[in-house]
């Protein structure tokens, strides 16, 4: 409907009342914000925007720059980097409710000549799109480019009805190269910005075969889309060549040339630059080829609706969640069918947009079994947490569809009562008004989960376990959850940065084990690591003036070496497996050897671990995270591991038992812990108090995990008071443990 954004409706203009829609939507998501980090990738998003690091591969640059830009702009309210990156995806998410509110607009628009109606039908779409289980999540506090995304896929899709409108005018033209530039923009924030691709050609097709055939036309938006790119062929290697402290997969270049120069290797479309080449096709993965499925395809068809099942009711039992989800469902189908009778040229734009963010998303994510499908099918085979987040258009566009349905049903009941009271249908929409009141249901039955207001679970872990280590410390981690908070502690609050955090799983790449041998040499005279801490310079200090009593007169010395002394040309020559037999006898130290007792296959990251300790054991503290096992086990050093709170110090030479070092016999727990530190480190240091006055735990990905390990701490901190005759001290212990123990069952299933 053309110009209907400028026509005057009540005391605004159209597009006036899709600003009123945003806000309401970010007061929302504000007065639900998390205030500070979260689990998974958030921490490491947060970040690389403060530092303008590089996040895992493909490397995001066009968030980071945002990032850092927004952080700049609202460096006057006095307000956290981690609440104000939060804020930067709740405003994303409610701007695109804006391009929603005016694109339904439109959409009802062709229905109906009464622009009061489809105002309604704007505002109840966006109401329950935004208030999605998922949408409103990741608005909140989690991860960040998807909101962005949502942003860049609202937008596209609004210019693409505003563009059907003068498909064949020089306006046309330029929307529609607009929409190529925006295209090339939003893949180098996250490849989901791309999703409508297949569903503008659809458009084409309908509208306007005259722009498929104008090859002058095509030829300029080809060039846009790779001027919109060309963030990611620029930004990203030439951050890289400054060695920033997160620079993960160093896709540096060797020239500006070489990053932009296009190839095909194997038949595919590269860059000439091989760092760059495999950061964007994201190497470091090994992801099998699509025709490879890591799951049945009607599992991950199943993963799918089990997320669309959270949606509407995610703190409903399954049983009585199934019938608000049936509601939405044929709410939906309705919206789609008033949709098609009203519209069908746009319709088959959003059809096909649907079908992408589903069906096509499903196949070529080609994801294993969902994280919470089946407890019986093994962990290996199973996503390492929940995946919703990927769907988070299609869950915001069926919300959409949800909505435009519900006010079908009440403009239907609504002329019903006009007709019989004589009333204008306004009027008689009013009288339906209980009907709309559905609309309310997601944000009613969402709110106790999605609220994450005093959610700061994710950065006190990070506290916790960074502050488990002695200064000048190496922490060996596993993966994301004890990595990423950590990085945002270090980079972003500025707490411990003098912890070498290590990345077991990134110790099989070429590029980390370089970048932590060159971060944690010792310092020249004259340099100073923290006049620029964005990048990597040398090791840098640990801070005396902020230091735990627990730590006082530590950390005077700095150490006197690097990590690990491997050369470049060493590090890539290391063999990727080693098979070892049983009885094989380990020498780290003069002092610790170790006979393995079985035989093994060693990995090449576990070389680089035994490198590691073996050249810094005496010149630096060795600790594992708790949440480590499987890098200890793998040289069984087991034995010589004392529980310092959330993590395992290493110990170089034989342990003596002591009234403070205590040998429990645990079975599944490691059998030393110092019981002076580590009581310590949970009575007096930890922040954990707020986290048992919680009713449930928000991230059910990590229920099993992060809770457990509180458990666990205090239980071993009770069983070695016990040994040691202190049962007022081992009470309180063991009910604090109990306390995190019934934490793991409180979530929402």
């Amino acid at each position: 409907m053309r110009g209907i954004e400028r026509q005057r409706v009540g005391a605004l203009p159209v597009w006036g009342w899709s600003l009123v829609a945003a806000v309401a939507v970010w007061i929302l998501y504000v007065f639900t914000l998390g205030p500070t980090t979260g689990w998974w990738d958030t921490s490491e998003y947060i970040a690389t925007a403060q530092i303008l690091g590089l996040p895992h591969p493909p490397g995001n640059p066009l968030f980071v720059i945002i990032g850092r830009v927004w952080l700049v702009l609202t460096s006057w309210t006095g307000v956290g980097v981690a609440a104000r990156i939060n804020l930067l995806a709740a405003t994303a998410s409610a701007a695109a409710a804006a391009f929603w509110f005016l694109a339904v607009v439109r959409v009802w628009a062709h229905f109906t000549e009464n622009k009061s109606v489809a105002l309604v039908a704007g505002f109840v779409a966006v109401l329950v799109g935004g208030t999605a289980y998922t949408v409103w999540a990741q608005s909140n506090l989690n991860e960040k480019v998807y909101t962005v995304s949502l942003l860049f896929v609202a937008m596209i899709t609004y210019l693409a009805m505003v563009w059907e409108d003068h498909s064949d005018s020089w306006r046309g033209d330029r929307i529609f190269l607009l929409v190529c530039f925006l295209l090339g923009l939003g893949a180098t924030n996250h490849q989901m910005s791309v999703i409508p691709v297949l569903a503008l050609g659809v458009l084409l097709l309908v509208r306007s075969l005259r722009t498929l055939l104008h090859w002058r036309l095509l030829s300029a938006a080809a060039v846009l889309a790779l001027f919109g790119f060309s963030v990611q062929l620029l930004f990203v290697p030439i951050r890289s060549g400054q060695n920033p402290i997160i620079d993960e997969a160093d896709p540096q270049c060797a020239s500006i040339g070489s990053a932009i120069t296009p190839k095909f290797v194997n038949g595919k479309l590269v860059v000439e630059c091989p760092a760059l080449a495999a950061s964007l096709a994201r190497d470091q993965y090994q992801k099998p080829p699509l025709g490879t499925r890591q799951a049945p395809f009607g599992a991950q068809v199943a993963n799918y609706f089990q997320y669309f099942n959270w949606q509407w009711a995610r703190t409903l039992p399954p049983a009585a969640r199934i019938f608000v989800t049936l509601l939405f469902t044929g709410l939906g189908l309705v919206g789609l069918w008033r949709h098609w009778k009203g519209d069908p040229d746009s319709f088959w734009y959003f059809a096909t947009l649907l079908v992408s963010v589903t069906i096509v998303l499903i196949y070529y994510l080609n994801f294993r079994y969902g994280y919470s499908m089946n407890a019986d099918i093994p962990l290996q085979s199973r996503e390492v947490r929940e995946r919703d987040y990927f769907f988070i258009v299609s869950f915001n566009l069926w919300g959409l569809y949800a909505g435009m349905g519900l006010v079908s049903v009440g403009e239907r009941m609504g002329r019903r009562v006009a007709g019989s009271r004589n009333v204008p249908l306004m009027a008689g929409l009013r009288s339906a008004s209980p009907v709309l009141g559905i609309a309310l249901l997601p944000l009613l039955l969402n709110y106790p989960l999605a609220n994450r207001r005093g959610d700061y679970a994710a950065r006190d872990w990070a506290y916790n376990m960074l502050q488990s280590v002695e200064p000048y410390g190496v922490l060996f981690t596993n993966g994301d959850n004890d990595t990423f908070p950590l990085w945002y502690l270090q980079e972003v609050e500025g707490i411990r940065r003098d912890v070498t955090v290590i990345v077991h799983s990134y110790l099989g790449t070429k590029w980390y084990p370089k970048q932590l041998r060159d971060m944690t040499r010792p310092c020249e005279a004259g340099e100073d690591p923290l006049r620029d801490p964005t990048v990597v310079l040398c090791q840098r200090p640990f801070d005396q003036e902020v230091a735990l009593d627990i730590y006082s007169g530590m950390g005077d010395t700095p150490p006197t070496r690097s990590v690990h002394s491997y050369t470049d040309s060493a590090i890539d020559s290391l063999p990727l497996y080693m098979q070892v037999p049983a009885g094989q006898v380990v020498r780290f130290s003069d002092r610790l050897s170790i006979e393995l007792g079985s035989a093994r296959y060693l990995y090449h990251p576990d070389f680089l671990v035994y490198r590691i300790v073996s050249e810094s054991i005496g010149d630096r503290p060795i600790y594992f995270a708790a949440t480590a096992p499987p890098i200890f086990e793998a040289w069984d050093l087991q034995p010589q591991l004392v529980r310092h709170g959330l993590a395992y110090k290493l110990i170089n030479g034989p342990i003596e038992s002591t009234d403070d070092v205590v040998e429990l016999d645990l079975g599944v727990q490691i059998g030393w812990i110092d019981r002076e530190r580590t009581q310590a480190l949970l009575w007096d240091v930890f922040q954990v108090d707020y986290l048992l006055e919680d009713e449930i735990w928000t991230e059910p990905s990590t229920r099993a995990s992060i809770p457990a390990q509180y458990y666990l701490a205090y239980l071993t901190l009770g069983f070695a008071h016990d040994l040691r005759e202190a049962p007022e001290l081992s009470r309180q212990s063991v009910d604090r443990a109990g306390q995190f123990l019934a934490l793991t069952e409180r979530v929402v299933p």
